[in-house]
Formats: structure tokens, sequence, C-alpha cells
């Protein structure tokens, strides 16, 4: 009842003004409406005409991917997959989850850029994870983490601002510095491969994997490039129609059994087959079966 009685006041003063200054309203203009409408969007008056002030709010959400998009297993060994340029300049961070049980393989690596050694890898090498970084002078490797090619899920995680780097593996992190040289810039190629490249002579010699045969074999999915969103890796599969790859996740060869080898040989898991590493025996042969001949003195 106060809030209307103040309204009414305020409204017979404005008439009464208007009326002194021998300015006049409209007979069929109600007062009461005029004050208790909602607010009317904000303008301005440019050279005499009124000009609407408008705003606009933006939202900016991080695109769904359904995870059997995002997600391949590669199988053959011989194959890979191209990705858009990655400029990742200073600073830059790459992160994806990965299951296998291959002993070695390249699974990221940069294109060249003509005229500079620049590069970025990461690879499996002994069942280890590294990764490598060139800017331009001395390569360096980072050991990431042990044991991987144990068919588990590994998520991994290399952030890098400038030379100093972060590494981690799981639930591990560890610091590393890049050398000095050159402006600390990471001035890469147009492609990024992942699970292998397109001509292998054109690998780093620091890159221990271009010694083997086979590329990468296992399972990679959700893989981001500096925090955005996750890489369709099935639909670049289906474009691109590289041939040795599977849609999804792939269970890991279980081939392994008590019998498979014999005299304490431990048996290694392998895509097509399985391996009787007989290194800690006084045996050889394909199941640690035949004995060693030992020379006595």
């Amino acid at each position: 009842m106060m809030m209307m009685m103040m309204t009414m006041m305020f409204l017979f003063v404005v008439k009464a003004v208007m009326t002194m200054t021998g300015n006049t309203l409209p007979d069929d203009m109600n007062l009461l409406d005029l004050v208790l409408v909602s607010p009317r969007q904000p303008y301005v008056i440019i050279n005499g005409y009124r000009s609407s002030i408008t705003t606009t709010t933006t939202t900016t959400t991080r695109r769904p991917v359904p995870p059997e998009h995002g997600s391949v297993t590669f199988t053959s060994g011989r194959s890979y997959l191209r990705l858009p340029q990655w400029s990742p300049g200073r600073r830059g961070r790459i992160e994806f989850n990965f299951k296998t049980i291959q002993r070695h393989g390249v699974m990221l690596v940069t294109s060249p850029s003509p005229g500079r050694s620049d590069f970025f890898a990461i690879e499996i090498s002994d069942g280890d994870l590294y990764a490598l970084f060139n800017l331009g002078g001395q390569t360096k490797r980072y050991l990431v983490g042990t044991g991987v090619d144990d068919g588990q899920q590994h998520y991994v995680r290399i952030d890098r601002n400038g030379r100093s780097l972060w590494l981690t593996l799981d639930n591990e992190q560890l610091q590393g510095s890049l050398p000095e040289g050159g402006d600390g810039s990471l001035d890469v190629g147009s492609t990024l491969f992942v699970g292998g490249t397109s001509n292998k002579e054109q690998l780093p010699w620091r890159l221990y994997s271009r010694r083997r045969d086979d590329f990468y074999r296992g399972c990679i999915w959700d893989l981001r490039l500096d925090s955005g969103d996750i890489v369709e890796l099935r639909q670049l599969w289906t474009e691109q129609g590289m041939p040795g790859l599977t849609a999804g996740c792939a269970a890991m060869p279980l081939q392994c059994s008590a019998r498979s080898c014999e005299n304490g040989g431990i048996c290694r898991e392998l895509w097509g087959g399985h391996l009787c590493d007989c290194a800690f025996t006084s045996f050889t042969d394909t199941r640690c079966q035949r004995g060693q001949l030992s020379l006595i003195l």
C-alpha cells in the first residue's frame, strides 16, 4: 500500500511539472502502467536516432564425444593415423589413455618441419614409456613410467611450458626441463602421427622403436591436444581408410597358460601368439624345454 501511494504521488508531481512547463502528455496514456511495467531494452541517441543496445552472453561448453568414437585399436603393427596440424609453440599439452601388451612401438610422433630438427614423440621401449623432445638442438629422452606393457589401462599426460615439463603416468608425476638453446619453441611439421608413421626412415635416430619391425599395437582412447575436444579417432580411421585397426578398445590377447613354458620360462603375451622368455633359465627353445650344453673346465 505504501509503495502504491508513493507511486501515485510521484505521478502527480510529474504531471504537474509537465503542465507548468507547457508540455503535455497524451490523455490516454496510463502513467501507472508506465511505471510498473518491466524495464525496456536500453538505447542510446546517435545523431538524433535511437539505437538499441544489445548484450550477448556466450557460453562455451565442451562438445561431448561418445566413448566409442574416441577409441581405436592398432592390431597390425603397420598402421597409423594422421591428425590435423598441432602447433604447440612454446607451450602445449597432450593426454590420452592406452592399453597394450607390446614391449616396443611408436605411439605418437610429429612430422619434420622443413629446415628444422624439432620433433616430439612418445614411444614404448622394453615395456617402458618415454617422451622425446627436440626444440631445434639437442634431443632429450624422458622416462615417463615403467612396465606399461601389462595389458592394463594407463593414463598419460605431457605438459610443457617453455622449457619446463610435467610428465604424468596414472597417479605419478615427474618434472623435468629441456636443454638450453633456441627460443624454447617446438616448431614441428604439419602432421601428428598416432600409432606409427608414413615414413619410418624419417624417424629420429634417438627413437629406439625405429629399429623395430612393428609400430604400436594396442588401444588408444580419449586423446586430447591442448585441452581441446577428444579427437574422434574412429572417424579419422574411417576417413583415411587405414587397414590394421579396429573400432573401440579391443580385449588384449590372452594366450599364456601355466603350461605355455617349461623349466621356469616366463610366458609373454604377443599379438597373435605368445613367447617363452628363457633368459633366466638354463634352457632354450620355443618352450624352454631344451637344456643348454655347459662346458666344464
